[in-house]
């Protein structure tokens, strides 16, 4: 057959004359000589994937952060190896927070910082010596100490970030295997999952899971399942997040009914594990709140208590004072609170805004008018209101004849003021907007469990909503399904059409991403039965309660310990603050005219070995440095609080912060008035 058909083809080709032949040639030679042919390829040919695939590669090794730069700029001027123990750590903290940096940069940071810190240090010190310009010995020695710290600080960093980058990653997990089960139950492919999974979350783990389905892409991994099975090396410490994914992989192999079975048990072990590793965490607190009980109210007490009667003989001045009380020990605390809460287990992730209308940026505040609505800088604001008090005070300080503490408490209201409404402007938007997003998603779950009933009665899904609504009652979600009914019957929407509409789609007066994403998968649910939607609806809505119910119990048993932390904010340390100032200044008086009665004493009878005069500190100074210290400790303490309970939540650290600084500040100034005012005219009596 193929042989007669090749006859066939020559017969016809010789058949067509020469001449023939050579006119259609020239014919086609003619045509392509309008055809510019470029002399060299152009680079940037490629798929549209790929360019996206090269802009990220580019975006990615770019350093985006301080340190990254100072890591490959380091390493470039000396070269410092690690030890193989060290460097195996560093790789995989660079792996998890994907730096820009090596091993080897980290080193040489340190060890460079370090070195350059010692020699300005030095030869500081060794200027003061010899020409007097410089700083003290006893100076140089305490930033020598800290360059110490510092290097050490530098070299542990990128484990440092791996462990808050695994935290916040960590408190999207439960969201995550929600995510995929919802996915999962109508449709059961592990990359839709992935994909939707990653649609719905905002923090990194977003990133983790389109960066999976990008590598897949590429060819760095054949299947999904291999990419997902190495992604899992990297929460090796969590053994019930291994195993929900390794539920959910299995499940693909089962029958229908296991396949379902499996699928619960994914998010029952998801749960489960939030709920004993916060419950062993809240056990261990125990030891870290008392350290910082001791830290922060009675190390300072004995301290500043003491530091009156031991300035006398070591003649120790104000700044001495400032940097123990106002740098050192805030540090020492820092570092402990930071350690505390960098092994605090992942929870749950706190509700998304993104996508709030009425959100504003970073750092800024909406402030409305007649004329429209500006997005205004958080600082500019609270230093325009703030800056003017301290000013005041610091002119009357700087002026005052007699003692000054007065004064300093002028000048520590309007430093309190600034921070008070930074953290307020910085929040108070933010706080609104999201308990508004909770209050509508912890009512969805309930609204959503009574339209799956209503569908699962046979009924259309119109009428499922409309039924539904009278059951919800006057909750506010309410409105959702009411914009929803009134889309499709005066509209003539689809069902999706009138949730998702870019003009008229409910989703736009409801801007949450669980709703969006919860809704979407009931849309899809549709589309294969109303018997599927309902049991979709009602498998949901009871996952959304047992997510609520895991959070009500975890909050339960960390409040049990952050009483205690609670008692010292609000109360303990700005009373206990204001006494010691009291104290303090009654001791600095006495301690003065007893100093000038021995000296004229000493001038007098020849008594030359008293080691005695005045004290290095007067009570404004003395109350700045407890103020500040105050101020430092009451958002330290907000930073711990809210870092137990919430985890990294800036929005619930700044509400926090002011409630702390305003009602602890109160009582610091009541506490300082009251108990100067009962023991300040002691000092007046004769003898004294």
């Amino acid at each position: 057959m193929f042989r007669w058909i090749r006859k066939k083809i020559k017969l016809f080709y010789s058949r067509i004359k020469p001449e023939k032949q050579k006119i259609r040639k020239e014919k086609i030679l003619e045509m392509y000589k309008t055809v510019e042919i470029p002399e060299t390829i152009p680079k940037d040919i490629g798929s549209r994937e790929y360019k996206i695939f090269k802009k990220e590669e580019r975006i990615s090794r770019i350093s985006k952060t301080l340190y990254e730069n100072l890591c490959n700029l380091s390493e470039r001027i000396i070269k410092v190896k690690p030890d193989k123990a060290t460097e195996k750590k560093i790789l995989k903290a660079i792996r998890v927070t994907h730096l820009n940096i090596t091993p080897t940069g980290v080193a040489s940071l340190a060890i460079l910082s370090c070195l350059f810190i010692c020699v300005l240090t030095i030869i500081a010190i060794l200027s003061n010596i010899f020409f007097g310009i410089g700083i003290s010995l006893g100076y140089g020695l305490i930033i020598l100490l800290l360059s110490v710290f510092l290097a050490y600080y530098l070299y542990v960093y990128p484990m440092h970030l791996e462990k808050i980058f695994l935290t916040r990653s960590g408190s999207e997990i439960v969201m995550l295997i929600l995510y995929m089960v919802i996915y999962m139950r109508n449709n059961p492919n592990l990359e839709g999952a992935i994909y939707f999974a990653s649609r719905n979350l905002t923090g990194p783990l977003a990133y983790d899971m389109r960066k999976i389905i990008w590598d897949v892409e590429v060819g760095k991994y054949k299947t999904v399942d291999e990419a997902l099975i190495d992604y899992t090396t990297i929460w090796s410490e969590d053994k019930y997040f291994i195993e929900s994914i390794q539920l959910l992989r299995s499940s693909l192999q089962q029958s229908e009914q296991r396949r379902l079975t499996m699928l619960d048990e994914a998010i029952e072990t998801s749960l489960r594990g939030t709920q004993e590793k916060a419950k062993h965490y809240s056990q261990e607190l125990k030891m870290p709140i008392l350290l910082i009980h001791a830290l922060g109210i009675l190390l300072p007490v004995m301290g500043l208590v003491m530091f009156p009667i031991i300035g006398i003989f070591l003649n120790v001045s104000s700044e001495i004072l400032f940097i123990g009380y106002d740098i050192i020990l805030p540090l020492v605390i820092l570092f402990f609170i930071r350690d505390t809460l960098e092994r605090r287990p992942a929870t749950f992730s706190q509700v998304s805004v993104s996508e709030h209308p009425d959100m504003p940026p970073k750092n800024r505040f909406f402030l409305k008018t007649k004329i429209g609505v500006y997005s205004v800088p958080v600082w500019p604001a609270a230093l325009v209101v703030a800056l003017p008090v301290v000013l005041f005070g610091a002119y009357s300080y700087i002026t005052a004849i007699e003692e000054n503490l007065l004064h300093s408490i002028i000048i520590t209201v309007g430093i309190t003021i600034a921070f008070i409404l930074y953290y307020f402007l910085s929040s108070f938007q933010r706080v609104k907007v999201r308990e508004e997003t909770r209050k509508t998603e912890n009512e969805f779950t309930e609204a959503l469990f009574q339209l799956g009933n209503q569908v699962s009665s046979g009924v259309p899904i119109e009428v499922g909503i409309e039924r539904s609504t009278k059951a919800i009652g006057e909750l506010s979600i309410k409105k959702f399904f009411l914009i929803i009914l009134r889309n499709m019957e005066r509209l003539g929407m689809t069902f999706s059409q009138a949730i998702f509409d870019r003009d008229y789609g409910a989703i736009l007066f409801y801007p949450s991403k669980l709703i969006k994403s919860v809704m979407r998968t009931v849309v899809d649910s549709t589309k294969k039965g109303v018997q599927i939607a309902a049991m979709t609806m009602l498998n949901i809505s009871k996952y959304l309660r047992d997510i609520h119910a895991s959070q009500e119990q975890i909050h339960d048993m960390l409040d049990e310990v952050l009483s205690s932390l609670r008692f010292q904010a609000f109360l303990l340390t700005p009373l206990i603050s204001g006494i010691i100032v009291t104290m303090a200044t009654i001791i600095i008086r006495i301690m003065n005219r007893l100093g000038t009665a021995v000296s004229s004493m000493r001038t007098a009878y020849a008594v030359p070995f008293l080691p005695w005069g005045q004290i290095g500190v007067t009570p404004g100074e003395f109350q700045l440095v407890v103020s500040i210290y105050f101020i430092q400790s009451s958002i330290l303490v907000a930073m711990f609080i809210n870092g137990i309970e919430n985890g990294e939540d800036d929005i619930g650290k700044n509400s926090l912060t002011v409630s702390i600084l305003s009602i602890g500040f109160i009582i610091y100034v009541v506490s300082l008035l009251a108990s100067l005012a009962i023991f300040g005219p002691l000092t007046a009596l004769p003898g004294l």
